[in-house]
């Protein structure tokens, strides 16, 4: 998912438009690849972050373990733009004391904040990390959906995430996308709130409901063509949104877990060497921003694709063997049995990603 959204990323700085990827094409321009990949990063983190709340001791531990494993890379990765990135990529940069301190104070609350510069001639410095602190506000609504025993009952969490979707296709059939205000400012835009929060409590509610899911591919099968066939029908394009939109969180839910967990497909040690798809996302758009700066149009575009995911990766790779994995916390090689005590259905197993200590979590989870 981190080098499908540096895929998209890479038609949206080269070309000037996502228009023609792929996927976009696929969906009728209602997703992209960038999209997808994003909105997958919530499922899987509401699916494996439930289990890891689900199993932890304390909500001490549960925090303790959620900054350790979204802070350090968050951060280091903020301070490279800003006092690496900026210096050598722009002519003019604001790097006083105050703005210095200002941009450090600002990223220890996640607010994606950089100097003042024209860095990369005024082009965009890092734009994927508008996902992080939306992240981490999943990470505290879980654990408020916990403390008050909503986890527990299970159908409030499903009743939830329904709701926040009837919400998105109201605000687009009115023309709505407010603005939040000091609210805004401090928890992010809330419409989209509408677009995130679905997909994060899709896998949520996936993980909570594991022992009556069942895991059927036909079922999966079903559920993509009828989300791809309603991005194309020939009706009112507003009305084609809301229903893709509604389709979307549910369909793409079940099929990411139900591929996680096909026999067949040998997920379950994808991170046995390390989790490399954190720092490939924190690093990943201000490496293509500086490939085009440095070589423009003298890169031909599956050049500039191949090059942008090779030096991504390996961003990702160093990011991880000196700041990420210094940080977590050791993860046992048997996972303890879940709090919540229900049978879980032959269809589905415990995903081992060591995900009580988040040590070997997909994407920024």
């Amino acid at each position: 998912m981190a080098l499908l959204v540096v895929w998209s990323h890479s038609f949206a700085i080269y070309t000037a438009s996502e228009d023609r990827e792929p996927i976009s094409l696929l969906m009728n321009g209602l997703y992209n690849a960038g999209n997808v990949g994003v909105l997958v990063f919530f499922i899987i983190s509401g699916f494996l972050i439930c289990q890891s709340y689900n199993q932890r001791k304390t909500v001490r531990m549960y925090f303790e373990r959620r900054m350790r494993r979204i802070y350090p890379g968050y951060v280091i990765a903020t301070v490279v733009c800003a006092f690496v990135v900026i210096p050598v990529f722009s002519t003019h940069a604001d790097l006083s004391a105050t703005e210095v301190f200002k941009t450090l104070g600002l990223n220890l609350l996640l607010r994606n904040y950089f100097p003042p510069s024209n860095v990369f001639d005024g082009r965009a410095l890092n734009c994927p990390l508008w996902s992080i602190p939306f992240e981490f506000w999943c990470y505290i609504g879980l654990a408020m959906l916990g403390l008050s025993r909503l986890l527990a009952l299970r159908w409030p969490v499903a009743a939830i995430a329904g709701l926040t979707m009837i919400i998105r296709v109201w605000l687009d059939f009115t023309g709505r996308a407010p603005g939040g205000g000091l609210v805004g400012l401090i928890i992010g835009w809330p419409y989209e709130w509408t677009v995130v929060s679905p997909c994060f409590l899709a896998g949520v509610v996936l993980y909570l409901y594991r022992d009556i899911v069942p895991r059927n591919g036909l079922v999966a099968f079903v559920g993509i063509t009828l989300l791809i066939g309603g991005a194309n029908l020939p009706i009112d394009p507003l009305h084609r949104q809301c229903l893709v939109d509604l389709l979307f969180p549910p369909v793409v839910a079940y099929g990411v877990v139900y591929v996680a967990f096909s026999p067949g497909i040998k997920l379950h040690n994808a991170a046995r060497f390390g989790d490399f798809s954190y720092g490939t996302y924190l690093y990943a758009f201000t490496i293509q921003e500086a490939l085009l700066f440095l070589f423009g149009k003298e890169l031909t575009f599956p050049l500039y694709v191949a090059a942008s995911m090779a030096f991504a990766l390996f961003a990702g790779v160093v990011s991880w063997f000196t700041v990420e994995r210094w940080f977590l916390v050791s993860t046992p090689k048997r996972l303890s049995r879940p709090q919540i005590s229900r049978p879980v259905s032959a269809h589905w197993t415990e995903i081992n990603f060591g995900v009580s200590g988040g040590k070997y979590a997909l994407g920024p989870v």
